[in-house]
């Protein structure tokens, strides 16, 4: 191999490797609550989701050199900067220091914790190795719907409808429709697109990439129950039926 292609591949070598080394669900035991991230890396950009006990779940974005993470945890809506986390990796495990300012009273919290990668089952493998993985359970047309009912002489009905298209070639949707009615009236919106863009799923996360967005960001944990779908995020916890 000509010197000066050897170079050029060994220089390579380390942002090829980050994927392999660093990517994956971590878990650890923060003040008693288990706290998980799902790390994703494209080059030396990281990004991914920080989980802690069954209500918070912010998003990560940093960089990473092969064995210093240095990352940013935030709020995925607002976008405000929750901490601040350094974290050695090594063997599959994080060595993190995480720095948090509440900001309403400017108090500082430190933690530090070590974060353990988990083993892959052979099916989340097969799932690893494609580079949008998704759940096949997931695809479909879903919706959740609020009722709300006026008692009363002037009885009168609201019907708000979240539609969810989740499609199997990895775009995404969602609307929102409301149907109103009453004694002697009727009201049907048009359908109101509220976001699309593409869709993946990692361990029970799923994840949106917004159009017009080039990175991926947790939306949503999820789970079945029966024929329900249930999600849960900082907005708080939706069920949806599969549209037939």
């Amino acid at each position: 191999m000509p010197r000066a292609l050897l170079s050029f591949v060994l220089c390579l070598l380390p942002s090829l490797l980050l994927a392999d080394t660093l990517d994956g669900h971590y878990l650890a035991t923060l003040d008693g609550q288990p706290s998980e991230m799902h790390l994703r890396s494209q080059g030396q950009q990281v990004t991914g989701a920080y989980i802690e006990g069954a209500s918070l779940r912010l998003q990560i974005s940093g960089q990473f050199d092969g064995q210093l993470l240095k990352a940013q945890i935030s709020e995925p809506q607002s976008g405000q900067l929750i901490a601040n986390m350094n974290a050695t990796y090594a063997n599959g495990m994080l060595n993190s220091h995480i720095v948090a300012r509440n900001p309403n009273t400017g108090q500082i919290l430190e933690r530090k914790a070590l974060f353990h990668r988990q083993r892959l089952s052979g099916a989340a493998l097969a799932n690893k190795s494609s580079s949008q993985p998704r759940d096949p359970a997931l695809i479909g047309t879903w919706i959740h719907e609020k009722i709300i009912n006026s008692g009363g002489a002037s009885f009168a009905s609201i019907t708000t409808q979240m539609i969810l298209q989740l499609n199997d070639d990895g775009s995404v949707a969602q609307w929102t429709r409301s149907v109103a009615g009453g004694a002697d009236w009727n009201y049907d919106s048009p359908g109101e697109l509220q976001y699309s863009g593409r869709w993946q799923s990692n361990n029970g996360l799923l994840e949106v990439q917004m159009q017009g967005r080039s990175d991926y960001q947790p939306a949503a944990r999820y789970r079945f129950s029966d024929q329900y779908l249930v999600t849960e995020s900082n907005t708080g916890k939706l069920i949806w039926q599969r549209r037939r």
